[in-house]
């Protein structure tokens, strides 16, 4: 495997770190693979590292390409500046399609709470799109007692179907986030898949042991969200 960083801006702290799986002449059939762009969460204050790394490896080992976005944070993510920088990492990305072998045309991305308003808002008004998009407890709608503020982003004909899981339980960005999704959706007549688990409070990230913290405890249910959506990515990037 070929791990390499790229800068996409002046500000060091933006980059795009790639995880490139190498042709291999016993899987030839496997030799130009889908992609998978990780927008982890963090309220656009840190990146969170139980939602980028190890979500990588999920894909990686279904065949992806995968990579991992360190958007703009804090006083550097006054929007537009965080979605410049989603639109730059799709764009070296399919611009590199060749060299990273890949599909330009089966790029996924997945984001995480703030990170799926980030990939929500490049579906749905980026300059360029990506092929589909998975949204993980969604930061969608205006939350109280933050201290940073984000645009809601729209939607038009343009954007991606969607893959869209929630909890429940999820008692700082409600359930109605994952809702409000679904009904843009329906209203612009896009297909979707939409999963609220019963259980589990924000930033689940896998819902795994790997993934756990002192409060958020494993969930195997929940973790099907995983598998739910590898199989929606088949269905939709027609692999």
């Amino acid at each position: 495997m070929i791990i390499e960083k790229h800068m996409l801006s002046h500000d060091e702290s933006v980059k795009l770190t790639a995880y490139i799986q190498e042709p291999s002449e016993e899987m030839k059939h496997a030799k130009i693979k889908p992609a998978m762009l990780i927008f982890p969460g963090g309220g656009y204050q840190f990146i969170s590292d139980r939602e980028g790394e190890v979500v990588a490896f999920q894909y990686l080992k279904e065949g992806y390409q995968c990579f991992i976005l360190t958007y703009s944070l804090n006083e550097h993510a006054v929007f537009p500046r965080p979605l410049h920088d989603a639109e730059a990492a799709l764009k070296l990305i399919r611009d590199h399609h060749e060299k990273w072998y890949l599909d330009p045309e089966r790029v996924a991305v997945i984001g995480f709470s703030a990170g799926a308003h980030l990939a929500a808002t490049l579906a749905g008004m980026g300059s360029i799109r990506p092929n589909a998009v998975i949204l993980g407890y969604t930061a969608i709608l205006p939350i109280e007692n933050i201290n940073y503020q984000v645009p809601t982003p729209h939607f038009d004909d343009q954007t991606p179907e969607a893959f869209i899981f929630h909890t429940y339980q999820d008692g700082f960005v409600v359930v109605d986030n994952a809702l409000y999704l679904a009904q843009q959706y329906r209203k612009l007549d896009i297909p979707f898949e939409l999963h609220v688990f019963r259980d589990g409070d924000h930033g689940m990230s896998l819902g795994t042991e790997l993934t756990q913290n002192e409060w958020l405890k494993p969930d195997h249910h929940y973790h099907h969200w995983v598998a739910l959506s590898i199989e929606w990515l088949h269905r939709v990037l027609k692999l």
